[in-house]
């Protein structure tokens, strides 16, 4: 238990990182190519990491179509609905409540696709979570007809959790990150390319934005996310992001000296509370492990042992 509380720990305070990081990168002027050089620097770490660590193995093409599939879905579809609806004058506050539904989505879609069982203290608790992301973020309701950037956020990321654990990745998580990272630096490249914003404004404080964002909210956050998926399951890491917009509050005083409210701590208790309502019980956890990532290209006794429950958490998720 003491070792989950550190994913979900860190995976939370990495995932928030990334506000910090969009506003220190303000003054580079190109939203398109922040996030074109974002992942161009991560892909190349990454591509580092991969050869010197010795996990240089041949990867089948549906495998590379899966994590090219979840590439789209979780970068380019999630990062660029949220920047772009940023761009369109959606304030922030609308945005965090929208993807606010991804857990309820996530939640939903483990009842009809694999029998999950939803309690009625889940459901109290993913009311509670909406309602302190609303309360955390400020929600004020404007947005107009690109509301639908968000909506398409909040889509793509719930669509890469279900599918993770559909797929049942046979790569470690710091390849499947690669493969992503470089699907999602060549897609972004080539709309900040097409549309002429590749270029942004070099300076010190650019630089440090995006070394922010590469390390902390990039590679930080996305390996904590897969990694949570793996050990904790969908629903679980799901409903940790109804903590990220108070956690993000709590960035902004460390980083920026926005003293948070009283109304600002009474969402993070209250988001806090909806996560422990709306936790999945132990069965349920077994079998979203069970069911999810890290079983393809197991041999069949072990996924047996595994079924029966007595392989531990470390030993499943690999």
């Amino acid at each position: 238990m003491s070792r989950e509380l550190m994913w979900a720990g860190a995976f939370v305070a990495l995932w928030s990182s990334g506000f910090v990081g969009a506003v220190l990168a303000e003054p580079a002027g190109s939203v398109a190519g922040v996030l074109a050089w974002r992942y161009l620097v991560t892909a190349a770490l990454l591509i580092g990491l991969v050869l010197a660590t010795g996990r240089r193995r041949r990867i089948g093409a549906r495998t590379i179509a899966q994590q090219a599939t979840l590439a789209v879905l979780a970068h380019v579809v999630f990062l660029g609905g949220v920047f772009g609806a940023s761009a369109a004058g959606v304030d922030a506050g609308t945005v965090a409540l929208v993807c606010a539904l991804q857990p309820m989505l996530v939640m939903i879609g483990g009842r009809v696709g694999w029998g999950d069982r939803l309690l009625l203290r889940q459901a109290v608790g993913l009311a509670l979570g909406v309602v302190a992301v609303g309360i955390s973020a400020g929600f004020s309701g404007n947005g107009g007809p690109a509301i639908v950037l968000p909506v398409a956020s909040v889509i793509g990321l719930s669509a890469a959790a279900l599918l993770e654990r559909r797929w049942q990745p046979p790569v470690d998580v710091v390849t499947s990150l690669s493969i992503q990272v470089v699907c999602a630096a060549l897609v972004f490249t080539v709309f900040a390319t097409a549309t002429g914003s590749l270029g942004i404004a070099l300076s010190v404080g650019t630089v440090g934005a995006l070394a922010w964002l590469v390390g902390l909210s990039g590679l930080g956050g996305y390996l904590t996310f897969l990694a949570c998926l793996r050990r904790l399951g969908g629903s679980a890491t799901s409903l940790l992001l109804y903590v990220t917009p108070p956690v993000t509050m709590i960035w902004a005083w460390i980083m920026f000296a926005q003293r948070p409210t009283i109304v600002g701590w009474a969402g993070l208790a209250l988001g806090a509370v909806g996560v422990l309502l709306a936790w999945p019980d132990t069965q349920s956890r077994r079998r979203d492990d069970v069911d999810g990532p890290g079983t393809e290209g197991v041999p069949a006794p072990s996924r047996d042992r595994r079924a029966r429950g007595s392989v531990s958490v470390g030993e499943v998720s690999g």
